[in-house]
């Protein structure tokens, strides 16, 4: 049998980069996973929470990157990219030695056997160092299952009334609402709307894990004559799905100035289709391509079209989800098809057609 190594985000395996990505692939397989001992395995996997260049380094199997972030992309001036390292050196997912986190990244590129992106966008500032390059987006089937998985979190709050707005995602990309705030902030107000923000309740300020941004405050600072129809709940498979049928539809901002967060892929918004919401998304690269490809009814909103865009949504907006969006996912996304290039890439670094 195949035995992958693969050093995780979380060790229980219940971070979303762990469970929608390979760990996915390798229930869906059969495949023995290697977490205490990974270089004891066939194939290394590194997760973005490895120390990149200290595994390749001990590794004597292929190691397979998934790199599911855009930092080549993001182009970073010197004292971000050095002041990231350092911050990741502390974490213990990179050594100060490297000076520059991207010094890093592209060495770990370099001497890995193949490497895995989320977006096509991606992959073309990761083809310079390795040629061997794969786009595979997050398995998002837990979101469409009548399955829990064990141990999240129900809220106990009952649902809420009246018209809403749904965002979910981790506490430190609640940053990218700074830029619309004020929009949102005037339409949630002058409409009498709501939104619900499926996050957590506070989060580290530098770096994941120095410091602690209070989320409620956070909150209250950026609306402030919304604020109390604001509501936040915990993050849960439960809550996604059970606060995203109270919902109108989905919101997804990223600050056009955020080089970094730009290169996002478009998992956020194929996840929020899947709960059935059609989604007002920032005009980015992944976005605008998805936008193209699928025919489906969403926006690419420009910078400071928020507030018209929000209106034109709530005024003609159908809450039944487009057809063509879950066409789209079951074309390009579907489990079979994400597994199938998970195969693809364990076998290109095993020299064999499947793994």
């Amino acid at each position: 049998m195949l035995k992958v190594g693969y050093v995780p985000y979380s060790r229980d395996l219940k971070h979303p980069g762990d469970r929608r990505r390979l760990v996915s692939w390798v229930k869906s397989r059969e495949i023995d996973l290697e977490l205490e001992q990974p270089l004891n395995s066939d194939v290394l996997v590194l997760s973005n929470a490895a120390n990149f260049n200290y595994w390749i380094k001990s590794a004597k199997q292929p190691v397979v990157l998934d790199l599911v972030d855009g930092y080549l992309g993001e182009e970073p001036n010197l004292v971000t990219d050095v002041l990231r390292n350092l911050v990741r050196s502390f974490g213990g997912s990179s050594h100060i030695r490297w000076g520059r986190y991207t010094s890093h990244l592209k060495s770990a590129c370099k001497r890995s056997s193949a490497v895995i992106v989320a977006s096509p966008e991606q992959r073309d500032w990761v083809l310079p160092f390795n040629k061997n390059v794969f786009v595979i987006l997050d398995n998002h089937s837990e979101l469409s299952s009548s399955e829990d998985p064990e141990g999240l979190i129900e809220s106990a709050e009952n649902d809420l009334d009246g018209a809403k707005i749904f965002w979910e995602g981790f506490g430190y990309t609640l940053k990218h609402f700074k830029h619309i705030s004020k929009e949102l902030d005037n339409f949630l107000y002058n409409n009498n709307w709501g939104m619900v923000l499926v996050t957590v309740e506070s989060f580290p300020r530098w770096g994941g894990y120095i410091g602690r941004v209070n989320t409620k405050k956070l909150i209250h600072r950026l609306f402030p004559l919304s604020k109390e129809m604001i509501f936040i709940k915990p993050w849960s498979i439960r809550n996604l799905k059970k606060y995203s049928q109270d919902c109108e539809f989905g919101i997804i901002p990223i600050d056009p100035n955020d080089k970094f967060a730009i290169l996002k892929s478009e998992n956020k918004l194929l996840s929020n289709w899947l709960l059935g919401l059609n989604t007002l998304c920032s005009h980015t690269p992944a976005y605008a391509r998805v936008e193209l490809e699928s025919n489906a009814d969403f926006f690419c909103v420009q910078p400071g079209s928020w507030e018209e865009r929000l209106r034109d949504f709530k005024n003609g907006y159908s809450k039944n989800l487009d057809v063509n969006a879950l066409n789209y996912i079951s074309k390009n996304h579907s489990e079979d098809v994400l597994n199938n290039k998970w195969d693809q890439v364990i076998g290109s670094v095993l020299g064999t057609t499947h793994a």
